[in-house]
């Protein structure tokens, strides 16, 4: 077996589809589908019932190809909490580990909207807050005035 630990996590390890060669007294390896590898380890996160650590936090979101940065605006935190989850200095909230395995379905066409709501509350958070509900009655009902 293979300790694939290149690809951040330190659980992952390969039965087969890799290859180990001695070139000039340097060992090579390579592995064979990694887009397809990758995708699988991703399932295998998102499916998985228990906790999200920070180390498949960031697999995740670098799968996505999402910076600290962006994710934490589509979270609604600063990107150093961001990476505190990834490092394991602090819990990650439940929220958030949802929020990510769902953003991560959606990134993939799993029948997922999470990626649109979270960027719709980004976007509405940046907006004045003091925004105007007009409203008017029409035959004793109440509507949003046109």
């Amino acid at each position: 077996m293979y300790h694939y630990t290149e690809s951040g996590l330190s659980n992952i390890y390969l039965v087969n589809g890799f290859e180990i060669e001695n070139i000039d007294g340097e060992e090579y390896t390579s592995i064979d589908d990694m887009d397809g590898l990758h995708l699988a380890i991703s399932n295998a996160i998102v499916d998985n019932s228990k906790p999200l650590i920070g180390e498949e936090f960031k697999f995740l979101r670098i799968e996505m190809n999402l910076s600290q940065k962006v994710l934490g605006v589509k979270f609604g935190v600063n990107e150093q909490t961001i990476a505190r989850w990834e490092k394991g200095q602090c819990d990650l909230p439940r929220t958030s580990d949802a929020a990510l395995r769902s953003l991560y379905m959606d990134s993939i066409n799993m029948d997922s909207n999470m990626g649109f709501f979270l960027d719709m509350l980004a976007d509405s958070e940046a907006k004045d807050v003091a925004n105007e509900i007009r409203l008017e009655e029409i035959d004793k009902h109440w509507k949003i005035a046109a």
